[in-house]
Parts: structure tokens; C-alpha cells; sequence
């Protein structure tokens, strides 16, 4: 008969014990089953279609209506406002719900969120949020198409359609920050402040897409919604993360043999 050795490290301390745990968290947080990957499909689906068909109403079939003729207004008066100060300040809110930031900052966050907490929830949670409202987004202003506003833009784009706003809606996503907060924090004042930096930077956001000639006040507003949309979404099917349950210990023991 053998005997399997027993890992240790250099010590000479046995470290099997650890390697189990961190298999044990890695695979057992995973806060995502089959029944909720069908929920995130339906409920994918079901955006897909209520948000373009909004943006067709609006945009085509009963346009010129009111909300376009504001449209086109606004967008005429934001553009004859201009100043080079605005510009700079434009081109910094449309750079913070940039791509290369979003996935810096889903980067940054989903390493720390692992180290610190040992399970995926609140990374999960980020990213699908952030992959939802950009899935709807890329369909949406495909099938629409509605022409950006006729004034001199201040940005280039690949993307040559107007509704929704993805920059609105990528800083309306952030909002899943502010929901990881209150999950870890009853602090009035840092749950206000998380509250009052979201609220400021997706109206900062959704100014400088205005300012800069790439959207109009409707694709602003329904980028928004999609965004808060996501977020109920995602929130919805995954759920608060599970406080996970202490240990019993030899106290514990004790008084449950007392208690009988």
C-alpha cells in the first residue's frame, strides 16, 4: 500500500488545504445558473424589440412630429453656443463613457472585487449590466438608423446613428457601482455621495453628446433609459449577493449540546 504525498510549500506546511479553498469560492460563487441565462435572453429580446420599435415610431414613421422639431432645435441652438471652453469640457464627458474606459474600469474593478470579496457577484453583475445595455445598443441603432443632427460635429464616430446614445447609456450603466455600494455599505453620506457622482456624470455625459452635435435630446433620453433598464435587469435576475454563512465553532458546538 501507498500513501499519496500531502502538497506542502516550502515550509514544509501542508497547502492542500488551501488550494481547496480557492477552488471551492472560484467555482462556487458563480452567481449565474441556465435558468437565469434564459431570463437574460428573454428579457434581452423583449429590449431589443420595445427600443427599436420606439426609435421607428418616433424617428420615421410619424416623423417631422413634435419631439423632432425640439430635436432639431436644440441641436441647432447647442451648436450656434459653442465656445472653445465648452468644446474642452464637451470632449472630456463624452471621453469618461468611452469604450477604452468602460473596459478599463470593468478591468480594474472585476480584479480588485475578486481579491477582495473571493466571488464573482459584484464583477458578474458589472459586466453584464455593461454587456446587456451595449448588446441592445449595437441592434437598436443598426435596425433604426436615424440620421445624427445636421449641425458641424465636434467628434468622429464608426457608428452613424443617433439613436440611442451609447455614451449615455454606457454612463447610465455605471449606475451598478452605485448599487455595489449600497450592498456594502449602510453610510448615509457614501451611499449620497455615490448617488450624487452618478446623477453628475451621466448629466455630464449626456450634455457633451448634445453640445458636440452627435446626438439629439430623444437619443439622450432613451440612452438613459436603456441604461436604467439594464440595470433593473440584471439586478433582477442575479440578485444581491449571498453574505456568506460563518463557520459553527467548538463554542457553537458547546451550547448546541448544552441546549439538548
Amino acid at each position: 500500500m501507498t500513501i499519496d504525498a500531502v502538497p506542502t510549500d516550502e515550509t514544509g506546511e501542508n497547502t492542500s488545504g488551501d488550494r481547496e479553498s480557492h477552488e471551492s469560492w472560484f467555482r462556487s460563487t458563480w452567481p449565474v445558473d441556465r435558468h437565469q441565462w434564459v431570463r437574460l435572453g428573454v428579457a434581452l429580446a423583449a429590449c431589443i424589440g420595445v427600443f427599436t420599435a420606439i426609435g421607428f415610431v418616433m424617428t420615421d414613421l410619424t416623423a417631422p412630429n413634435f419631439i423632432t422639431r425640439y430635436d432639431e432645435d436644440l441641436a441647432e441652438r447647442l451648436a450656434a453656443n459653442r465656445t472653445p471652453f465648452k468644446d474642452d469640457l464637451a470632449h472630456w464627458g463624452a471621453f469618461i463613457a468611452s469604450t477604452e474606459v468602460k473596459i478599463g474600469l470593468t478591468a480594474l474593478f472585476a480584479i480588485i472585487a475578486i481579491i477582495v470579496w473571493r466571488r464573482w457577484h459584484e464583477t458578474v453583475f458589472l459586466a453584464f449590466t455593461l454587456i446587456f445595455e451595449a448588446t441592445v445598443f449595437i441592434i437598436v441603432t443598426s435596425l433604426v438608423g436615424r440620421p445624427r443632427p445636421d449641425v458641424p460635429r465636434l467628434e468622429d464616430s464608426p457608428v452613424n446613428s443617433s439613436y440611442p446614445s451609447g455614451h449615455v447609456a454606457a454612463a447610465t450603466v455605471y449606475g451598478a457601482f452605485v448599487v455595489i455600494v449600497f450592498w456594502h455599505t449602510t453610510s448615509k453620506w457614501w451611499r449620497s455621495l455615490a448617488v450624487a457622482l452618478f446623477v453628475g456624470v451621466v448629466g455630464f455625459v449626456a450634455w457633451s453628446r448634445m453640445y458636440q452635435g452627435m446626438h439629439f435630446l430623444s437619443d439622450v433620453l432613451a440612452g438613459i433609459t436603456l441604461g436604467l433598464v439594464s440595470l433593473a435587469i440584471c439586478l433582477a435576475v442575479l440578485g444581491r449577493p449571498e453574505e456568506p454563512q460563518p463557520a459553527p465553532t467548538a463554542l457553537d458546538a458547546d451550547v448546541a449540546v448544552d441546549t439538548r
